[in-house]
């Protein structure tokens, strides 16, 4: 077994995770200021993090993690995501990656990746099965190829996700599909393969990598087809998508909040011809309650969802409504941020044309966080098979 960390994950007497990253918050935003053009955050912004403990933030407390409560979760996203949408989106990426490590993984690959000295693992990739595994003795022989590997520039191990192979053929699960596994292969054994010029996320480095061709033990797999969980509480027996849906929800909610914040800075600022300032005319005043109403709707349905969640883990079983409210909340916040954002760009007319400003950044970090395809169109689609009662719909989460 693991030994535990040299400084586990906590917070000083009276103190909230909130708190700690707010005060952050003006660093934050002047390095995102500073390094707009920068596929990476700045190295001083990763280490803030690391101190903070917030990689450390969902992961068992048997590997030194905090195993946080749901809302202090997704207080710590939001609040990176409002400074700035990258160290948000970075930082839920290497934290769902510890939680999956430290939860699912046999003992011998925690003890490799939590080794006692280190200030916290780095782990990031991408799960989707691009990859193929093959059993070979103790372990299992892979390769693939990833895109998309947010938090990958200082990740010590890289996720990956595995179609299990036999015979030159995928092995199926007893529902008829693929079987995946997720296994995480050490730095030297991956190959950076760069593309990452983007519009929105810039900073979360989320490159293009190949894991070369090697045989990893048994450990350091998880088999999403049956996923048994080895350590920690119920934030892990909420469903194995649960904590994405949480912590891409909460990106959602921070960068929002910014995109509200600066619209009416903008419009309080904004001189009109007759004198007045935008704020004073009855289109904004209406807009924005508007807005303002669907982003708190939008927020509460995550939170309110994802606080039954824990509560139903604690008592040991997880409707199938709450599931799908983890995947639908998840999702239709989304749909209010990118409603909201586009509002907001197009009533700020040219001032936001200009690189730099937040609003811009917000805009675009909120664009390429509804590509992803765990809250996209596809995910609306699954929900909504399943609320229609469509034969066979099922959503995994």
């Amino acid at each position: 077994m693991a030994t535990m960390m040299a400084e586990p994950a906590s917070l000083r007497s009276g103190e909230t995770w909130r708190e700690r990253i707010r005060a952050l918050g003006p660093q934050i935003d002047a390095a995102a200021t500073a390094h707009e053009t920068a596929n990476e955050l700045d190295p001083a912004i990763v280490r803030l993090m690391d101190e903070a403990g917030v990689f450390a933030m969902m992961a068992p407390r048997e590997v030194g993690g905090a195993e946080a409560h749901p809302s202090d979760i997704i207080d710590v996203i939001a609040e990176f995501s409002y400074w700035d949408g990258s160290a948000g989106w970075y930082a839920h990426a290497v934290m769902t990656g510890g939680a999956v490590a430290g939860a699912y993984l046999g003992d011998r690959a925690v003890a490799a990746i939590f080794p006692e000295g280190r200030r916290y693992v780095h782990a990031a990739g991408q799960a989707a099965p691009t990859g193929k595994a093959v059993r070979e003795g103790e372990g299992y022989r892979i390769s693939g190829r990833y895109s998309f590997g947010s938090g990958s520039p200082h990740a010590q191990f890289l996720v990956g996700g595995y179609v299990l192979h036999e015979d030159g053929k995928p092995v199926m699960n007893a529902a008829g599909l693929p079987v995946m596994l997720i296994g995480l292969a050490p730095r030297n054994t991956v190959t950076f393969l760069g593309n990452w010029d983007v519009m929105g996320l810039r900073g979360t480095g989320s490159y293009d990598f190949a894991v070369n061709d090697q045989v990893l033990h048994a450990d350091f797999f998880h088999n999403t087809s049956a996923p048994v969980q080895r350590r920690g509480g119920p934030l892990y027996r909420m469903g194995f998508m649960a904590l994405p849906c949480l912590s891409h929800g909460a990106f959602a909610i921070g960068a929002t909040r910014r995109v509200l914040e600066e619209w009416m800075a903008y419009a309080a600022s904004r001189r009109r011809p007759d004198g007045t300032t935008m704020s004073e005319t009855m289109t904004f005043q209406r807009d924005i309650a508007i807005a303002e109403a669907d982003a708190r709707a939008a927020e509460a349905y995550l939170r309110v969802t994802f606080d039954k969640l824990y509560d139903a883990a604690c008592a040991g079983d997880v409707p199938e409504d709450l599931r799908l409210d983890g995947r639908l909340s998840a999702s239709h916040i989304y749909v209010v941020a990118m409603r909201i954002a586009q509002t907001a760009y197009a009533a700020c007319t040219t001032t936001v044309l200009r690189n730099g400003h937040p609003l811009q950044r917000a805009y675009r970090d909120i664009c390429a966080g509804n590509a992803h395809f765990l809250t996209a169109e596809q995910s609306l689609i699954d929900s909504g098979r399943v609320i229609a009662g469509v034969e066979g719909a099922a959503l995994v989460f």
